[in-house]
């Protein structure tokens, strides 16, 4: 509650009885029991003078007898005076000039209306008088200030309250029912029964309204009640509900805004101007404190007056309620003498209160000090129907003052109401900034950004204390769980459902606007627009210093109402932009300390994705919680890789570090990195290789051959020569899937492949020395299978005394075929791989069989270990004829000998194709028997020799057939000839074909026709795309036109 109205007196014990008053303009019309009309001048109240009242005129003998009403169409100029049963009619200006209306003899209600009506088409000024008369309605109408026309309607009961809601309906009150009457259609329809029980039932939607009460335009099948007022089918409600209700006062009151309050005892609801229930602005009955006498209206409150205390302990007999919420505003005692009449004057401004012989009038307190007020005591939704009903404040301040209090209001839901989603949604449509949202909640959630309100620190009073004890004990604000140890400093207790509440409000109002930014972002735009507070530094040193709290008043130069200047709105709201990228650090942030607060689950999808979290804090409150897991993907995305990687190596390295324990979360992390982090890579991956020696393979394999882009991009040679320093055979591992997935053909990459073989054979090699064959095997299929290693480095990273069949394909590379075989033959010792070596580089070299055979012919050269003669003495090779094993050189060297031998006989009769004989018999000693592989070699010589003689006579006679045939064609070609003559012409353009002029012959379809003689470029222009053949004169066989026109022998004559 606060002080809407102060109350003066302003006329006291007056000699006479006042029964009825009105008020106009300046004027202030008294009408007398004895007849008599007191006219006063009313001189409003300003800043340098009180109000003042002054008797003007008195008219004694106005009426006969007492004057029960009084009521004023200015628009028309008319005064209405009901007296003794009788209306009169006066000049308003003059006050003379009665006019008694005959037919309305026995009235005891009028009722007046002014409105704009458009009659066809025209905007016309209509003024309407209804004036009950026993059991009659009796209606004046008068259009643009001119009397116009009379209509009378039945009404079968007594009416009693009645008041127009538009100009073409009536609202009427019976002592059962409401009624309405469509004067157009002068149709009677049923509103409800007139009794406390129905009214609230009607309030509250149980009850429809049964009439039509669209209007006369809103019409589209009426089901008029009667022809008549009265009775219809609430009529036996009456007595049932209510009892004998002819003691009841009903009461039809105008309200503003073309609505009008149809009260029966304590219960009034609302009706516009078509009759129907105004649920979406009063979806509640108005519940006044007792019966009231009068009922009038301003532009922001209801006044109702009391003519008695009804037993209430109270001596107020004013009531003041709000319109709009329909609070209890103020309760008012009016001295001397108890009210009988309530009216307002000047379109609402002027409120009067007349009693038996004294006059009131309610003040209005100034508005910006209700505004205050209402403020002070937390009351927003009645500081919000205050202004925006108010009709002292300008039109350009009430929007502003509109949003300042919906501010404030969203603020005080969030804090006292616990209301948090409609405080939230109230900010997101003022289009306030994140930041004041956030600045609503604990220290621990908005850090820098908690502070008090603007307007607790506009009067250095604490807003929880502003608020009733009782409101105290029903709601606390919002605080921390972890302050409770703290709370005995604050006014209110915490608790811990409204602090969850209130988190996942702000979670979900935080998770929208991060969308919002996104899509801003997304558009291209940089900056979004905010409603920003800003602290009003201009108001006068003077307003602000003076005694009352309330603010000042100043005026505009243009405007007769005040400009309104709280203090406790001593904030602006601008519109400023903002950029994108801080409003998001500022929401992101906030946002994970929401998440920290509520749902630690969360974490992971706000950190993994895109965010503008800030690191400092979020790093902190991170570690704070332990979410070291949340911690890694804040830094990935951040782009901190490195300290990402050191704290998995920390937690990696800790035994109780969970799930970040050991080394699959550095290399499941090292999987997300981009390839221009391959330095990091490379640091960090060693210790997860050296920590675990089950995995290295397939740490390798998640590492560097995966399929993703990363791990394809890497510099190959730098892994290379990196894995080389922790095994060898990761080398190799890591190699092998390049080759062969990736088909890289680096020089130093097959290099390094077998160099990584050559020490891993190292590495490998058994006690007595000797290598593993199957990486021995691995090697050789890879130097015979690879074409891009360097030979020369190869050779030189092979040891002198080993590997002697990798040096062999090495050689072989390298073209030292000769080399190569004596290596595998003596060092080696095995035939059977030099014939395999023959065969395999045939295509690289013709006469590497010729050079096999005369190394086996030949002695060992001195440059090449000779293993063959130990293997002989130790009996590893098996010697001619089974002997015993040789041991003196002479001895060896024949053992030798007789093995070559017989090997060179199987090797000429098995390649004789690849062995020319001229080559072969130069090579074989004279002592070599003639055995049965040299038979099948020479024959082989034989026949290949023959059927190379065969295949030259078949090439040659093929030659000179073709030669024949080319003859005969070219005689065949030149026998035909064609005779340019000097008049002959070309077909195509008419023109004489000249001896230097270029020509075609295009051969005749007919054998008897002439050839056709054309110019080359027209027959060029000409010509079909297909070619044309002639016949020869000689010759039945065709060739194309072109081939004709070539061997064409010319003749001029």
């Amino acid at each position: 509650m606060h002080n809407a109205f102060d109350i003066r007196a302003v006329l006291r014990q007056l000699p006479v009885r006042i029964e009825s008053a009105v008020a106009y303009s300046d004027r202030l019309l008294l009408g007398t029991a004895t007849g008599a009309l007191l006219m006063y001048r009313v001189v409003e109240p300003t800043t340098d003078r009180p109000l003042n009242i002054s008797l003007v005129e008195t008219k004694k003998a106005f009426a006969r007898k007492a004057i029960e009403h009084l009521d004023v169409i200015k628009e028309a100029g008319v005064l209405v005076c009901l007296a003794d049963g009788l209306v009169t009619l006066y000049d308003l200006h003059s006050l003379s000039g009665a006019t008694p209306l005959n037919n309305t003899r026995g009235a005891n209600l009028v009722a007046v209306h002014t409105a704009v009506d458009y009659i066809d088409g025209i905007p016309t000024l209509v003024s309407k008088l209804a004036v009950h008369a026993k059991r009659k309605l009796v209606v004046l109408e008068w259009r643009d200030a001119e009397f116009y026309k009379s209509l009378e309607y039945s009404a079968a009961e007594k009416i009693a309250a009645m008041q127009f809601a538009s100009a073409s309906l009536l609202v009427v009150s019976t002592a059962r029912e409401f009624l309405t009457l469509q004067l157009v259609q002068n149709q009677w329809d049923d509103l409800f029964p007139a009794d406390t029980a129905s009214l609230r039932t009607v309030a509250a939607g149980s009850l429809p309204v049964v009439g039509n009460s669209g209007g006369p335009d809103a019409m589209s099948s009426p089901q008029p009640a009667s022809t008549s007022g009265g009775g219809g089918m609430w009529g036996s409600w009456g007595i049932g509900l209510s009892g004998s209700s002819t003691d009841v006062k009903t009461i039809i009151a105008r309200m503003p805004g073309e609505k009008l309050l149809l009260c029966h005892e304590d219960i009034g609801v609302f009706i516009n101007s078509a009759g129907k229930l105004c649920r979406q602005e009063h979806a509640d009955p108005t519940l006044f404190d007792r019966v009231p006498t009068g009922i009038t209206h301003t532009s922001s409150y209801v006044i109702a007056i009391h003519s008695d205390h009804g037993g209430s302990d109270t001596k107020a007999n004013v009531e003041v309620r709000n319109i709009g919420t329909q609070a209890l505003v103020q309760h008012l005692f009016l001295p001397d003498e108890p009210p009988m009449q309530v009216f307002n004057g000047s379109g609402g401004k002027q409120v009067w209160a007349v009693g038996r012989y004294t006059v009131w009038r309610l003040i209005p307190v100034p508005i910006q000090q209700q505004v205050e007020d209402v403020l002070t005591a937390g009351q927003y939704d009645e500081a919000l129907s205050l202004v925006s009903r108010s009709d002292s404040i300008l039109e350009s301040e009430k929007e502003d003052l509109t949003i300042k209090i919906r501010w404030l209001r969203a603020r005080w839901l969030f804090r006292e109401q616990a209301k948090y989603e409609e405080a939230l949604s109230e900010l997101t449509d003022l289009g306030a900034t994140p930041t004041e949202a956030i600045s609503l909640c604990p220290e621990r959630i908005a850090g820098e950004l908690a502070d008090e309100d603007i307007e607790d620190k506009a009067d250095g009073s604490d807003s929880d204390e502003l608020a009733g004890d009782d409101q105290n004990q029903q709601q606390q604000p919002l605080v921390e769980p972890t302050d409770l140890a703290n709370s005995s400093k604050r006014s209110k207790k915490p608790k811990q459902v409204m602090w969850k509440e209130a988190l996942y409000a702000m979670m979900r109002y935080l998770t929208e606007h991060r969308r919002l930014l996104q899509r801003t972002a997304a558009e291209g735009k940089r900056e979004l627009e905010y409603a920003i507070r800003v602290l009003d530094d201009d108001l006068d040193a003077d307003c602000v210093a003076r005694s009352s709290p309330q603010g000042c008043i100043s005026r505009s130069d243009d405007d007769s109402l005040p400009h309104v200047r709280l203090k406790r709105l001593r904030f602006s709201l601008e519109r400023m932009k903002i950029p994108v990228a801080a409003m998001a650090q500022v929401v992101d942030t906030t946002l994970l300390k929401v998440y920290l607060e509520c749902s630690p689950g969360l974490l992971g999808p706000l950190l993994r994705v895109k965010n503008h979290c800030d690191v400092e804090q979020s790093e902190g409150l991170l570690i704070e919680h332990r979410r070291f897991s949340e911690l890694v993907d804040l830094y990935h995305g951040k782009g901190l890789y490195r300290k990402a990687l050191q704290l998995l190596q920390s937690q990696g390295m800790s035994p109780d570090s969970g799930a970040l324990q050991g080394t699959y979360p550095t290399v499941r992390y090292l999987l997300r990195l981009p390839a221009d982090q391959f330095e990091l890579i490379l640091e960090y991956i060693r210790w997860p290789l050296q920590e675990d020696d089950s995995t290295p393979s397939s740490i390798v394999a998640s590492v560097f051959t995966d399929d993703r882009p990363a791990a394809e991009a890497f510099p190959r040679p730098r892994v290379a020569s990196f894995l080389r320093l922790i095994s060898p055979a990761l080398v190799i591992q890591y190699l092998t899937y390049v080759f062969e997935t990736w088909s890289d053909e680096t020089s130093v990459l097959h290099d390094d492949m077998i160099a990584a073989y050559l020490d891993l054979i190292g590495s490998t090699q058994s006690h007595d020395g000797a290598p593993d064959e199957q990486l021995r095997q691995k090697l050789q299929r890879f130097l015979r299978v690879s074409k891009h290693y360097s030979p020369e480095k190869a050779l030189a990273r092979l040891p002198d005394d080993g590997l002697l069949q990798e040096r062999a394909l090495v050689l072989s590379r390298l073209g030292r075929h000769e080399h190569a075989l004596g290596l595998l033959v003596f060092g080696v010792a095995s035939l059977t791989l030099a014939e395999q070596y023959c065969v395999d580089n045939i295509d690289a070299c013709s006469g590497v069989f010729v050079l096999l055979l005369k190394i086996l012919v030949g002695s060992p050269p001195s440059d090449i270990v000779d293993n063959e003669a130990a293997l002989l003495r130790s009996g590893g090779l098996v010697g001619a004829g089974g002997g015993p094993l040789p041991s003196t050189v002479e001895q060896v060297e024949d053992s030798r000998q007789e093995i070559h031998r017989r090997f060179a006989g199987h090797f000429l009769s098995m390649h004789h194709q690849h062995i020319p004989a001229a080559d072969a018999l130069r090579l074989l000693p004279p002592d070599l028997p003639f055995t049965p592989d040299l038979l099948a070699y020479l024959r082989g010589q034989l026949c290949a020799l023959d059927q190379a003689t065969r295949a030259s006579d078949v090439v040659r006679n093929l030659r000179v057939g073709e030669d024949t045939q080319s003859k005969r064609q070219l005689s065949r070609l030149q026998s035909g000839f064609v005779v340019i003559s000097e008049s002959r012409t070309c077909p195509h353009c008419l023109k004489r074909i000249g001896s230097g002029t270029a020509f075609a012959v295009i051969p005749p379809q007919d054998k008897a026709a002439r050839p056709v003689v054309v110019h080359y470029s027209c027959w060029q222009r000409h010509k079909p795309s297909s070619p044309v053949h002639v016949e020869s004169r000689s010759s039945s066989s065709s060739v194309d036109e072109e081939t004709h026109m070539a061997s064409i022998r010319l003749k001029w004559s």
